[in-house]
């Protein structure tokens, strides 16, 4: 792909170092004249460096219908308060915590829930003034450091809307108002006077480089590898990216360099459409379902008999949805539970069960190791009963770990090629069952021929790698790639 050059690198900046000389100059670089991407400049007493800086790189993030669900540039979590987090809050409120969060104000400091019918009608009102016993307000977060906190304003950014102090970092443009500095798990505002209807507070990392747009955009200054998350609304689900349909994963890494052609990137959803099927030995030749074909929800259903029988009576029961993978921010050791999200393994919520824990970690993407084995299979068998493995979830697959993700997971848990050790003790830590041991084989989905795959044999720790017929029975324990 052809890329771009700033139009300022007609002034591009130049050093010479003459063979003796140890200063630098800069040196005059003119455009030629009726030419596209070309200079020239009057060679100096010495050698020359150029020095090339390229236009930043700008992508959009789109969808093929907003009411479907999101696209964004994932990296980072974030937490939206709205109405429904401030209702009742008043003069008298100073301390107010919401999930990690918690907005402090001092005793000078009026902050409150507009109540009044109109424009500001449930936003939330900052009337912090810097004044001698310094008025202020402050946001912490026990979690993960903030790296953006952005305010959502009812009027536009002017002079005095917001008037924020110190407003180091903060940046002002039409309803926004951002502050993106040097992650902190505090940031305290001596003034501020706005009217808000939403408070998102970002937290984690931005690769270097990445700046993130309030328009769905991002740009790259410099080479970056940036996670994208397309999520779907409540009654849709993903099917693809629209640049390569042959990627149905909702999470996804691309590499992206400076100077690029600007670029698109766009999620692709539908609606989720169900369809009505009978018990196993139904006389499909008596029984009709009109439509026959998925439909979307609340649509109505008939259903006609028509055989000889007396029918008694007939039930109908809705099949347990399949629940998605809601993973952020994972680490190694965290356990995904059976609702699909992740957890440290001591704030598991009651009612959910652990899944598998979290055994390799790459961006927003890694390999959770189930926490019991599946039995001892051939190894047909053990691949089948791995990828039909429950609970199962959406944007999730169960699989049989290759040879190369089985040693991805020792490594990431202190081990190596050679060692699981420590991938052992995090499972039962976890809550799991330790692997059998004691020169014990665990089958890979790696194939060495037809006949033969590749296993790995654990004995106290340590492991070692064979090729095994495929008729044997191994051990067998499932993954989950999310």
């Amino acid at each position: 792909m052809r890329k771009k050059l700033f139009s300022m690198l007609a002034l591009l900046c130049l050093t010479a170092a003459g063979a003796w000389a140890q200063t630098e100059q800069t040196v005059d670089v003119t455009p030629v004249t009726g030419q596209t991407n070309q200079w020239t400049l009057a060679m100096p007493a010495g050698n020359v460096v150029f020095q090339v800086e390229y236009e930043p790189t700008k992508v959009t993030m789109a969808v093929n219908d907003k009411t479907m669900g999101t696209a964004e540039v994932a990296g980072e979590s974030k937490v939206e308060w709205t109405a429904d987090t401030w209702k009742g809050w008043n003069y008298d409120t100073k301390e107010y915590t919401v999930d990690d969060i918690t907005m402090t104000s001092s005793q000078s400091a009026y902050i409150r829930e507009s109540t009044e019918e109109g424009k500001y009608k449930n936003s939330l009102s900052f009337g912090v003034i810097y004044s001698s016993d310094k008025s202020t307000v402050t946001f912490s977060t026990t979690g993960d450091p903030f790296s953006r906190i952005e305010f959502t304003m009812i009027d536009d950014y002017d002079e005095d809307n917001p008037h924020i102090l110190p407003n180091d970092n903060w940046t002002f443009e039409g309803k926004n108002a951002v502050w993106e500095g040097e992650a902190t798990k505090s940031l305290t505002l001596q003034s501020c006077s706005t009217n808000v209807s939403k408070i998102t507070f970002f937290k984690g990392a931005i690769p270097d480089g990445v700046t993130i747009n309030t328009d769905g955009t991002f740009t790259v200054a410099k080479t970056a590898t940036v996670t994208l998350k397309a999520t779907p609304a409540e009654g849709y689900k993903f099917l693809y990216w629209e640049d390569d349909q042959t990627n149905t994963n909702p999470v996804r890494e691309v590499t992206i360099e400076s100077g690029m052609a600007d670029m698109t990137y766009k999620a692709v959803f539908a609606e989720i459409l169900y369809n009505v099927t009978f018990v196993e030995g139904t006389n499909l030749d008596e029984w009709t379902v009109t439509p026959n074909t998925e439909v979307k929800k609340d649509t109505k259903v008939d259903i006609t008999y028509t055989g000889s029988k007396k029918v008694l009576g007939v039930k109908a029961e809705k099949k347990a949805s399949t629940p998605s993978l809601n993973i952020t921010n994972p680490s190694v050791g965290q356990v995904i539970g059976s609702d699909g999200k992740n957890y440290n393994v001591a704030d598991v919520p009651t009612g959910v069960d652990k899944v598998a824990m979290i055994a390799y970690v790459s961006g927003s993407n890694g390999l959770a190791i189930a926490l019991a084995d599946e039995g001892s299979l051939n190894w047909a068998t053990a691949k089948s009963t791995c990828e039909a493995k429950t609970p199962a979830f959406t944007n999730g697959t169960w699989k049989l770990p290759t040879k190369d993700e089985w040693k991805q997971m020792f490594g990431a848990n202190g081990g190596d090629e050679g060692n699981y050790n420590g991938l052992n003790t995090a499972i039962t830590t976890a809550g799991g069952t330790a692997f059998q041991d004691g020169t014990v084989n665990y089958w890979s989905s790696s194939e060495y021929d037809s006949d033969k795959a590749s296993l790995t044999q654990f004995y106290y720790g340590y492991t070692n790698w064979f090729n095994d017929w495929k008729v044997n029975d191994r051990w067998v324990r499932a993954c989950l790639a999310f």
